[in-house]
């Protein structure tokens, strides 16, 4: 965990101060952070390269500025990606004076190096996700998904307690499970929000929700 002043940072894997010789990622999953952000503070400007880089608020509103000249607010419901290519900088704050900011940051390892920076921002179709895993972004991309530049699919649900979801991924492929909120029952043993589970395809078929949750899935090669 990081704690400064203005934000407190949870890393599921090796990040910043951060280091863990044994959690530097899974697959090409490199960074997993759940980010709090005081009023009005944020992240200065700074640099990236060759990195699939994605952001989901989960409450308050995250104010985004880069080199491409994108300049954006994203709100819960939506989703950003950063394919960050030969270079991109950015700065990011919450765009609020007096509400704190909560969102979850994701660094994927692209598929190859170099090309054009990019952004994008889709809206999630928030009545799919209610009913079952829905591809956020993959490699191909949509209308309702970020198209990364990896093969990847970033897959969101919420449901209600007593609700049950099949954790289907691509046969000989691996999974990563987060609790975004919630609690849930998976093979006997509960998982609360914050807490990951990594899987191969097949070992784990389905998951019973104990409250009302959100959950992200990564279907990874």
């Amino acid at each position: 965990m990081t704690r400064t002043g203005w934000l407190v940072s949870h890393h599921s894997f090796s990040f910043g101060g951060f280091q863990d010789p044994a959690r530097l990622g899974y697959r090409d999953l490199r960074v997993l952070n759940e980010d709090h952000v005081i009023p009005g503070a944020g992240f200065a400007e700074h640099g990236h390269r060759d990195m699939e880089i994605v952001t989901l608020v989960l409450s308050g509103a995250l104010e985004h500025r880069d080199s491409l000249g994108s300049g954006s607010i994203i709100r819960p419901g939506e989703a950003q990606l950063l394919s960050a290519g030969t270079g991109i900088r950015h700065s990011e704050r919450n765009h609020s004076e007096d509400e704190a900011l909560h969102f979850l940051q994701i660094w994927i390892l692209p598929s190859s190096k170099g090309g054009a920076a990019r952004y994008q921002q889709v809206q999630i179709d928030q009545r799919e996700t209610r009913e079952r895993f829905t591809v956020i972004g993959s490699e191909t991309g949509g209308e309702n998904a970020l198209r990364l530049k990896q093969d990847v699919r970033l897959l969101l649900t919420s449901c209600s307690a007593d609700e049950v979801r099949s954790l289907e991924v691509t046969p000989d492929r691996a999974g990563f499970l987060q609790i975004v909120s919630g609690l849930v029952s998976l093979e006997g043993e509960r998982l609360a929000a914050g807490d990951g589970l990594e899987f191969l395809a097949g070992e784990v078929q389905q998951l019973q929700a104990l409250s009302d949750c959100q959950l992200l899935l990564f279907d990874l090669a």
